[in-house]
């Protein structure tokens, strides 16, 4: 069962706590059939590797109840998450997928965690879910390729676990015909932060002209895709491939994404190689490469804020024990520096008492710090 949005963070809600009723391209909330269609048409791949919250699962659970909540025609999709392996370090450098063996034990424990919720669902969300567990280090790209074999739809929606949904999406059905029907939508991008349409629209013509895309070239405005399968959307070219979640077609993402020219390199994200090699073909070879690419921003004319999809900081989901093990450290930390501050002070002479007591402080006080930093670093790492 899909929590309330309200208790979702960064919901899109009114002042007084409910859910905001924006216009929004689809009408009315798809009926039961229309859902089982998403099903048949789309697959969803979410990739989850090694964080600070681990082995919490809060984080890709707010995740997946957000889908719920937002998009809920997505909760017929089979839904394929790939936990990526690491390498072991003696800091851990999570984007990189290094980890320390406290860590390492740590995200052990995730995967069973994760486990035990796709083998007793207690939500709605989980019950079309199944675990693929890479034993190596792979990145988020081919960790993408590594589930694309599990993927029997026609389309498919990319996630990452600290990727949320912040406000309704039920055009999802309609978004899909209309990428069936027009092959120019390859890849659709939902709009976020980084890539709002009102502003990236604009970005996008200055960008152009910044890395010489050699004319002719067309105004954004005028290259813009619409389809009478969804109405009051706009399609937005993207010039640079955006990783955050994203529909696509199955056989694009194997014969382009994957295919003979290499885009993705092994450990790193799809937008690092092939969003450089796209923005390379538009300069060098000019407009009409777009099309191989086939890169959209949807953009339904939300009001501000217009990012569908929100990023969670994995910092924020360390687990409730972690948390009040920190906070009573602190406490204990404190009450000893206290202590030894007041016994230090009635040892001094009266003359010097309050350069003393300054100076038992701010020793003290470097301790507590040094001591609350190793122990947070410790659970962090």
């Amino acid at each position: 069962m899909a929590v309330p949005p309200e208790d979702i963070p960064g919901h899109c809600g009114s002042e007084n706590g409910e859910i905001e009723n924006r216009p929004h391209a689809g009408g009315s909330t798809s009926s039961t059939s229309d859902a089982a269609l998403v099903g048949e048409m789309c697959s969803i791949i979410l990739t989850t590797s090694p964080t600070p919250s681990n082995p919490s699962t809060e984080l890709i659970e707010e995740t997946l109840r957000s889908m719920g909540a937002y998009a809920p025609e997505l909760l017929q999709c089979q839904m394929i998450i790939v936990c990526d392996g690491h390498k072991a370090g003696s800091t851990s450098k999570f984007r990189c997928g290094v980890v320390t063996e406290e860590r390492a034990q740590a995200y052990s424990e995730y995967l069973d965690n994760l486990q035990a919720l796709v083998d007793a669902p207690r939500e709605e969300c989980w019950k079309k879910v199944k675990l693929l567990k890479l034993t190596e280090r792979h990145g988020f790209g081919f960790a993408v390729r590594a589930a694309l074999p599990m993927v029997t739809t026609p389309f498919v929606c990319i996630m990452q676990h600290d990727r949320t949904f912040m406000r309704p999406c039920s055009f999802v059905l309609q978004l899909l015909k209309a990428m069936e029907k027009d092959e120019r939508l390859k890849m659709v991008g939902m709009p976020t932060t980084t890539n709002n349409p009102s502003h990236y629209i604009k970005a996008a013509e200055s960008k152009m002209g910044e890395i010489k895309v050699p004319q002719p070239r067309p105004k954004m405005e005028e290259a813009c895709v619409r389809s009478d399968e969804i109405p009051g959307v706009r399609f937005i070219p993207m010039i640079m491939w955006h990783d955050s979640t994203h529909f696509a077609s199955t056989s694009y993402y194997r014969s382009f994404v994957f295919g003979p020219r290499n885009l993705v390199s092994r450990g790193g994200f799809i937008e690092d190689k092939l969003g450089q090699q796209q923005g390379l073909d538009l300069r060098t070879k000019g407009w009409e490469t777009h099309a191989d690419y086939g890169t959209w921003l949807l953009d339904d004319f939300a009001p501000q804020p217009a990012r569908l999809v929100g990023h969670l900081d994995g910092k924020h989901f360390l687990r409730t024990e972690d948390k009040a093990a920190i906070q009573a450290q602190q406490r204990a930390a404190k009450a000893s520096v206290e202590e030894k501050r007041d016994n230090q002070v009635q040892n001094e002479v009266p003359s010097s008492e309050g350069n003393a007591a300054k100076s038992v402080e701010c020793r003290h006080d470097d301790e507590l710090s040094t001591s609350l930093d190793s122990y947070v670093q410790s659970k962090l790492a």
